[in-house]
């Protein structure tokens, strides 16, 4: 089975912008708490890392994460489309 690399490349960086949203809306809406339950998750200390949230670092986060998981996916995919045919 062959992974068609645009639409999987396009639908991670699609999910990764709606997981991110979530995240950001988290943060402005409650930045302590949130830090709180990702130094749990991570097992790190973030409580000190809380910073405001603008929207200019929204949307520019917004972008980055969904270009880089997008790039991240469709390399992914070329790489085990590849793998596949050996």
């Amino acid at each position: 089975m062959k992974l068609n690399v645009w639409p999987f490349s396009l639908s991670v960086g699609a999910v990764s912008a709606v997981v991110f949203a979530i995240c950001a809306f988290f943060v402005a809406l409650a930045p302590e708490t949130t830090a709180a339950v990702f130094s749990y998750l991570l097992h790190i200390d973030l409580t000190g890392l809380v910073r405001k949230l603008t929207w200019g670092s929204f949307f520019a986060g917004l972008f980055g994460v969904s270009i880089t998981m997008a790039i991240g996916a469709a390399a992914t995919a070329w790489l085990y489309n590849r793998a596949a045919e050996a």
